[in-house]
């Protein structure tokens, strides 16, 4: 592959597990329960095992460190320390409704397409391929929330 998946950083779970605010936004509380949607976890990538996990809720802007123009929305990570990804395509996302979004400069949405699970890999490399883009973003396209980054390999 020529690009690799990033969850959201460490030091983000970390900090959101240690004071349950969004390190991102500090006047914004962060709040735990018990999985009721499968998710998935934004730092491991899997999904939830539903009425057992406890997660945590936050505001999370995916264009942090990416573009100038925010975009916050919720996400949830496992309550307890999970692996922070770090691997091929997740598996758990491939059963899931995903949109992959090409961003370039100022956030600017380039192209917007359904995952196809047997295409995922090459539908990315393509779109990472495309004048102008600079990152993907994949998105539930059920809840419409962020999910993962995709970017070029370096």
């Amino acid at each position: 592959m020529n690009f690799r998946i990033l969850p959201i950083p460490s030091e983000i779970s970390d900090q959101v597990r240690g004071t349950m605010v969004s390190p991102q936004y500090k006047s914004l509380a962060a709040a735990a329960s018990v999985a009721n949607g499968y998710g998935p976890c934004r730092s491991c990538l899997k999904v939830f095992n539903q009425g057992v996990d406890r997660r945590i809720f936050f505001i999370y802007n995916s264009f942090d460190g990416h573009s100038s123009l925010p975009d916050p929305g919720p996400v949830f990570i496992h309550a307890e320390k999970c692996e922070a990804f770090e691997d091929a395509f997740p598996a758990d996302i491939l059963d899931l409704p995903v949109y992959f979004e090409a961003f370039g400069e100022d956030s600017m949405m380039i192209e917007r397409e359904r995952m196809d699970r047997n295409q995922a890999g090459e539908q990315i490399a393509e779109l990472l391929s495309k004048p102008g883009v600079r990152f993907v973003n994949l998105r539930n396209a059920e809840a419409g929330c962020y999910i993962a980054k995709a970017l070029p390999s370096e």
